[in-house]
């Protein structure tokens, strides 16, 4: 009995690690210093070697720094009872943020943690490979077991509070040292690399969630504002439909209109539609950009929460008595179409989908079906696509659209070819251009007494490795063009009375634009009269045939 009890004590001590309440910080500091800011780091020491004037001492000094911040930041949550809990939880985040930052050069700023927050079940289980398991084991799982088996001691608590004073004086007066001598050099480095400040772990995400968490759950509600009390529709000769593709994650430099050497338009190049050359997003992200592009914001000003909380454009063509409604095989409008009908593409009501997400020819059978009973003169159908939505490019076309070859048929894109990555992005482009061609084919099989319009605009663009980015939602202000040039192209039917295709030939195709105008064109498109309508920002305003004096902006 005694043997045993000995045996079990000795396992105990074994398998457990004690250590001072300091020590434990200080051991937790300089691991999120030297492994979890691994891509900070990496960006202090190009950034600082590159100078002009380069000091080694200047470069010692960043580690230095940033390990003092973090030990500042884990003695705020040294309490004997959040100490380890909270730890837990912000190792997994932190192993999640290095993750991405690593792999696809995700930078997790606000628009980031608000994609994040709004993603959902299928799209997060999507980056879910071998390489991530082994990395969340390495740099998660293993650090949180030695967490776990690590016991914190601590001392009464004046002996607790002087010890933790002492340490935090060491620390400000090592930041205070390294101020002194090299303030200029940092606020240099700093101006000339904003980037890098939103690499730091965990203070950027946690900031960013702030920040988040604030702005959608921490404010009051305020009154839904109605933006027109009192829109009109121009009265139609005969009966009008608007067809509206929002694209997902199709960057412009990959459309074959935009000059592409590879043909990913050849299936809606018999429809001569009209193609923009230089058109920016409003973000990065569809969080951001599918709202921002039906609202009457510009991305200036823009601001979620704002736009949830107001009438868009589908909103004002509804309340002036058109038929709206939202098919969507995304994942949701991100409130743009709460108030307006709205179809959601799932397995139980389309035979594309033989899992989830569905191919985006699901979209066509509930748009032929409203095609096919049009229930007022007016109507407004909006089609949100997966388009090229990554990191999965490969699973957003049937195997028969695999066009381009080898491919990448994996979610860890990094570890792709830069070959195989291109190739199954364009295989996307694509197919996605195959849809819209069936959604053209559609509108121009209608009957003549009907008019009919497209128009087609992807919600952001797509890094596909270089400078070693990946994916898309990166800050707007150092967001590469590869991720906010976007294409957008529109049709007409030739027996238009308002807009038609000889109009839209007119337009001044290399006109700078961007999502600011889609609010303006749609509301001419549509046929809509509103106080909110800018003719300025309306790429359409030199086709108003029919309605050049009924459609005017007034305060």
């Amino acid at each position: 009995m005694v043997v045993t009890e000995f045996l079990r004590a000795g396992l105990k001590k074994r398998f457990y690690i004690t250590c001072s309440a300091n020590v434990f910080i200080i051991a937790l500091a300089s691991y999120y210093c030297l492994i979890i800011n691994i891509p900070f780091m990496q960006g202090a020491f190009t950034a600082i070697t590159t100078l002009p004037a380069f000091s080694w001492l200047f470069l010692l000094s960043v580690p230095l720094l940033l390990l003092c911040l973090l030990i500042i930041f884990f003695s705020l949550l040294s309490s004997r009872w959040l100490l380890k809990p909270v730890n837990y939880i912000l190792l997994l985040c932190s192993c999640l943020v290095l993750y991405g930052t690593l792999n696809y050069g995700v930078v997790f700023d606000y628009s980031m943690i608000q994609n994040t927050f709004e993603t959902d079940n299928q799209e997060a289980i999507s980056y879910l490979n071998p390489q991530f398991l082994l990395f969340f084991i390495l740099f998660a799982l293993l650090p949180l077991l030695i967490l776990v088996k690590t016991k914190v001691r601590f001392s009464p608590v004046s002996q607790e509070i002087l010890s933790r004073s002492k340490l935090l004086l060491g620390c400000f007066a090592l930041i205070a040292v390294i101020i002194l001598n090299f303030y200029a050099d940092y606020a240099a480095t700093g101006r000339n690399n904003q980037l890098l400040k939103k690499e730091l772990i965990p203070f950027q995400y946690l900031s960013s969630g702030y920040k988040y968490i604030r702005d959608q759950w921490l404010v009051t509600a305020e009154p839904f504002q109605i933006l027109d009390p009192t829109p009109t529709l121009i009265a139609p000769a005969q009966t009008q439909v608007t067809v509206i593709v929002v694209g997902e994650t199709a960057r412009a430099a990959n459309f074959a209109y935009q000059g592409y050497k590879r043909d990913t338009n050849r299936y809606t190049r018999p429809f001569n539609v009209t193609y923009l050359d230089n058109v920016a997003s409003c973000g990065t992200a569809t969080a951001v950009s599918v709202p921002c592009m039906f609202s009457v914001q510009q991305h200036e000003n823009f601001s979620r929460s704002e736009a949830d909380n107001q009438q868009n454009i589908l909103d004002i063509a509804q309340q002036a008595g058109a038929d709206v409604l939202w098919i969507d095989n995304n994942s949701g409008c991100k409130n743009a179409c709460n108030r307006i009908d709205t179809i959601t593409i799932t397995p139980d009501n389309s035979a594309l989908c033989t899992k989830e997400p569905c191919y985006d020819e699901a979209l066509l059978a509930p748009l032929k079906r409203k095609l096919a009973n049009l229930s007022q003169a007016n109507t407004v159908i909006v089609l949100h696509m997966m388009g090229s939505h990554g990191p999965t490019y490969f699973q957003r076309y049937p195997e028969q659209f695999k066009q381009f070859t080898p491919t990448c048929d994996r979610s860890d894109i990094q570890n792709c070819s830069s070959e195989q990555l291109v190739n199954t992005y364009d295989n996307t482009i694509a197919y996605s251009d195959y849809v819209n061609s069936q959604v053209l084919q559609q509108l121009a099989e209608l009957p003549d007494s009907i008019e009919k319009n497209f128009i087609y605009v992807s919600d952001h663009g797509e890094s596909l490795g270089e400078n070693g980015a990946y994916l898309h939602g990166f800050p707007y202000s150092f967001a590469p063009s590869e991720q906010t040039h976007v294409p957008l192209y529109m049709w007409a039917a030739k027996n238009n009375q308002r807009i038609n295709e000889s109009c839209l030939r007119t337009l001044d195709l290399q006109q700078a634009s961007s999502h600011d105008n889609i609010f303006h064109t749609l509301a001419n498109l549509i046929g809509l009269k509103s106080s909110r309508y800018e003719a300025s920002l309306d790429l359409l305003s030199t086709c108003k045939a029919n309605n050049n004096k009924a459609n005017t902006h007034h305060e």
